[in-house]
C-alpha cells in the first residue's frame, strides 16, 4: 500500500514518484524547447529511434533475465496479450465504420489495445494495491509487451503507415504482403527489444545469474530515466497543442476502447483462461491503463496522425490520473 507519510516510502515508492517528475520534466521541456526554437519537431524520430535501441533494448533483456518467473500464472501474459490485440482489432474495426483515413484509423486502434502497463502507472497501481504480489504479477503481465509490440503494432504502423503515404503495395497476394511487412518489421534495428527480450528469458529459464553489477549500479534506473527523457521528450517536441482540440471527439473514442471495451474483452479471456482471486483483478485493472508512450511513439516513427496520438495520451492519462486522485482522496488506497 502506499504510504500516508512521505518519510516512510520506501525506495520502489521513492523511484515511481522520481520517473513521473521525470515524464512530466521531459514532455514540458520538449514542448517548451521547440517553442522557443531551440530543436525542431523533426528532431524527434531519430531520438525516439535512438532511444528504443540504445535504452529499451537492454532494458527488455535486463528485466526478463532478472524477472523471477512465478510457476502457474503464466495465463497472465497470456491474457494481456489476447487482450490487446482483440482491442485493437476492435479499435481498427470502429475506425473502417467511422471511415476514418489510414493515419487516423491506425492510431485509434493502436491506442485503443495499447496500454500504459509498466512502471509510469501500472506497475505501481498494482504495487499499491496488493504490493509485491501485484508488483510481481504485473511484471508477468508485461512478459508480452515485447513480443505484443514488435510482433503485431510495429508491422500494423508500418502498414497503415504504407497506405497513408499511398506506397502500399499488395503483391500477388495479401499473405505474401503481410510476410513481407512482417519480415521487414523483424529486420528494423527498432526492432531490438523484441530480440533483446527473448534472450533475457531464455537466460533467465536456463538459470544464469545476471551480472550482480547490474543490480549494484542501478543499470536498469539509469537506462530507464536516460529513456524517459528521450522519448518523452520527444513526444513534447512534437505536441502542437492548438490542434489537439481537433481531435478531442476520436480520442474520447479510443478512450471509451480502453477504459470500458479493454476491460470487458479481459472478463472474457480471464473467464475461458480460469483466471480468479489478485491475478483476476491486476489483469482487470491492466487491461484498463491508459495509452501507451509506444502508440504515440509509432505514430511518429510510420507517418500516422501524431496529433490524434498526442490528444489520446493526454486525454487518457488525464482521466486515468484523476480517477486515482478520487480514490485516494476517498481514502480506498491508503
Amino acid at each position: 500500500m502506499l504510504a500516508s507519510d512521505p518519510s516512510q516510502l520506501d525506495f520502489g515508492q521513492v523511484r515511481f514518484v522520481l520517473f513521473v517528475g521525470c515524464i512530466l520534466l521531459a514532455m514540458v521541456g520538449g514542448y517548451g524547447l521547440r517553442r522557443l526554437g531551440a530543436v525542431r519537431a523533426a528532431s524527434a524520430k531519430p531520438v525516439m529511434s535512438a532511444a528504443i535501441i540504445g535504452c529499451d533494448g537492454p532494458i527488455a533483456g535486463l528485466a526478463l533475465w532478472h524477472l523471477e518467473v512465478l510457476g502457474g500464472v503464466w495465463k497472465v501474459p497470456v491474457a494481456g496479450g489476447l487482450v490487446g490485440v482483440a482491442a485493437c482489432l476492435l479499435g481498427l474495426a470502429l475506425a473502417r465504420w467511422r471511415r476514418m483515413a489510414p493515419a487516423d484509423a491506425a492510431v485509434f486502434g493502436l491506442q485503443g489495445g495499447m496500454g500504459n502497463v509498466g512502471y509510469t502507472m501500472g506497475g505501481s497501481l498494482c504495487f499499491a494495491l496488493w504490493g509485491l504480489q501485484g508488483l510481481a504479477l504485473e511484471q508477468m503481465y508485461c512478459l508480452m509487451w515485447p513480443f505484443f509490440a514488435f510482433l503485431f503494432c510495429f508491422p500494423l504502423a508500418r502498414h497503415y503507415g504504407e497506405r497513408a503515404r499511398g506506397t502500399h503495395l499488395e503483391g500477388p497476394s495479401g499473405l505474401a504482403y503481410a510476410a513481407r511487412t512482417l519480415g521487414r518489421s523483424l529486420t528494423d534495428l527498432r526492432s531490438l527489444p523484441l530480440y533483446t527480450a527473448s534472450l533475457g528469458l531464455v537466460l533467465n529459464l536456463r538459470g544464469v545469474a545476471p551480472p550482480a553489477a547490474v543490480e549494484r549500479w542501478h543499470v536498469i534506473d539509469v537506462l530507464m530515466v536516460a529513456g524517459i527523457f528521450a522519448q518523452f521528450g520527444s513526444v513534447g517536441m512534437t505536441v502542437r497543442g492548438r490542434r489537439l482540440p481537433l481531435f478531442w471527439k476520436k480520442a474520447a473514442g479510443t478512450a471509451a476502447v480502453k477504459f470500458l471495451a479493454s476491460p470487458l474483452l479481459m472478463v472474457g479471456v480471464a473467464a475461458a483462461l480460469g483466471l480468479a482471486g489478485t491475478p483476476l483483478w491486476a489483469c482487470l485493472l491492466l487491461a484498463a491503463m491508459p495509452s501507451a508512450l509506444y502508440s504515440v511513439l509509432m505514430a511518429n516513427l510510420f507517418g500516422l496522425n501524431r496529433d490524434l496520438a498526442g490528444a489520446t495520451f493526454i486525454l487518457t492519462h488525464a482521466v486515468c490520473l484523476s480517477a486515482v486522485a478520487v480514490v485516494v482522496a476517498a481514502g480506498l488506497l491508503t
